[in-house]
C-alpha cells in the first residue's frame, strides 16, 4: 500500500479538467424553485453545467451551458464555490456562480445528454440531486445575500504614446487592442452588464465599444475618470465611482493611473474580501477586469474575482 504522501503526490499530478455552472432559482407559487436536470448518460439529476471550451473564461462557461442544457439564459451574480473531484485520471474542478435568470427560453442543445429540465421547489431539489457536494453547492447558494455587480476595466492596449503626436485624450486602441475588445463582450456579457461607463479618453471608449454595441446601449463617458480629469481634480474619481456602483450590473473603463482611485473608492466603507487588499495593490493589464460583487443592502463589497486578457 502507497504511503499517504506518496497517494497524495499521485494526485497533485493528476490533470485538472476546468468546469463552470450556475445555481438558478427563481420564485415559484410556493416558494423559491431550483433549476435542475436529468442526464441520461447518467442517469443522474444535476446542476446544470459542462467545461471550458478553448480559451473560453469560466463565468462564459457557465452561462453558455446552463443556455445548452435547458434552453434558459441566465447571467453570472455573486461566486459560490470550487469544487475538485476525481473522474479517473483526472481532477474535475467545477467553479459555481449565483444564476440570476433572464427573460426567454429556447431549446436544450443536444436531448441526448439532457432528457428532462426542472424547476423544482428548495426541498425537492435537495432531494432529487444525486450528488453531496452539489446539494451543498445549492445550500451555500441560498443562504448568499443578494448582490450587484461591478465590473472595472483596464482599457485594451492602445497605440504607444511616445508615437503619438496629438492630445493624449485621442490616442487610439492598438491592433492588438481591438481584439482584446472584442473578447470582452462575452465576459462582460456573462454577468448580465445592462450599463457601460467609461472615461472620455478615445482608447477607454474604443475598449468598451464592441459590447456596448452588441446590446444597442450608449456609452456614458465621465470626465472624472480620464487622466486629465483624475490629475485636475482627484476627489471626483471617488464621487463617480460611488454614483456608477449604484447601478447594477455595470462595466467601467479607466486608466492605470487612475485605477487605484477607482478601485479604493469602492473599499472605503470596508467589506469581508480576504484577498482585496492584493487585488488593489497589484497593476491591472491592458484588457484585465476586475468583477466586484456588492452586499445588495449595505453596498460593501464581498467577493471579488479578477480576468486577465487572452491576448
Amino acid at each position: 500500500m502507497p504511503a499517504a504522501g506518496d497517494a497524495k503526490k499521485a494526485s497533485a499530478r493528476r490533470k485538472v479538467v476546468r468546469a463552470a455552472g450556475l445555481v438558478v432559482t427563481r420564485k415559484g407559487r410556493q416558494g423559491d424553485e431550483v433549476l435542475v436536470i436529468h442526464r441520461p448518460t447518467w442517469d443522474d439529476w444535476v446542476l446544470p453545467k459542462g467545461h471550458a471550451e478553448r480559451a473560453e473564461l469560466l463565468p462564459e462557461t457557465a452561462c453558455r451551458e446552463v443556455r445548452e442544457e435547458t434552453g434558459y439564459k441566465a447571467v453570472a451574480g455573486r461566486p459560490v464555490a470550487v469544487v475538485d473531484y476525481p473522474v479517473d485520471d483526472t481532477i474535475k474542478r467545477v467553479s459555481w456562480w449565483v444564476g440570476n435568470l433572464e427573460p426567454g427560453h429556447g431549446k436544450v442543445h443536444d436531448p441526448r445528454e439532457v432528457d428532462a429540465v426542472a424547476w423544482l421547489p428548495v426541498e425537492d431539489a435537495l432531494t432529487r440531486l444525486t450528488y453531496d457536494d452539489e446539494r451543498g453547492v445549492l445550500r451555500r447558494a441560498l443562504d448568499l445575500p443578494k448582490t450587484r455587480t461591478m465590473l472595472i476595466v483596464r482599457h485594451a492596449k492602445a497605440l504607444d504614446r511616445k508615437g503619438w503626436k496629438k492630445d493624449d485624450w485621442l490616442r487610439p486602441l492598438a491592433a492588438r487592442g481591438k481584439r482584446q475588445a472584442k473578447h470582452l463582450v462575452n465576459l462582460l456579457g456573462a454577468y448580465g452588464v445592462t450599463r457601460v461607463a467609461s472615461s472620455t479618453s478615445t482608447r477607454c471608449v474604443q475598449t468598451m465599444q464592441p459590447y456596448a454595441d452588441s446590446r444597442h446601449i450608449a456609452i456614458d463617458t465621465v470626465p472624472a475618470l480620464s487622466e486629465e480629469g483624475a490629475l485636475a481634480h482627484p476627489g471626483r474619481v471617488a464621487t463617480a465611482m460611488r454614483q456608477l456602483a449604484k447601478k447594477r450590473p455595470v462595466a467601467v473603463c479607466g486608466h492605470r493611473p487612475v485605477l487605484p482611485a477607482m478601485v479604493d473608492a469602492l473599499f472605503e466603507r470596508g467589506g469581508e474580501v480576504p484577498s482585496g487588499a492584493d487585488i488593489r495593490a497589484k497593476v491591472m493589464k491592458p484588457g484585465e477586469v476586475l468583477v466586484v460583487h456588492f452586499d445588495a443592502v449595505t453596498g460593501q463589497p464581498v467577493a471579488v474575482e479578477r480576468y486577465p486578457s487572452r491576448l
